[in-house]
């Protein structure tokens, strides 16, 4: 049986602006925003993650959005 390579968590959460926060569990992203009657979070798969960094270059590429 082959194994998987093992990915590294971030022990660190990140504040990315606007509320919100992101880590890295070893394997997806966790979005989190916390609000006064409980955290909403949000967990990327890679594959959901792909498909984020897709549209964000498709919106770049159309003059959407500015690094």
């Amino acid at each position: 049986m082959t194994e998987l390579p093992a990915r590294r968590a971030v022990e660190v959460e990140t504040y990315l602006g606007d509320g919100l926060c992101a880590s890295f569990d070893g394997w997806g992203i966790t979005l989190r925003a916390p609000r006064a009657g409980g955290d909403h979070v949000v967990y990327l798969e890679p594959a959901v993650l792909r498909k984020l960094e897709s549209l964000v270059d498709e919106v770049r590429k159309q003059g959407g959005l500015r690094r």
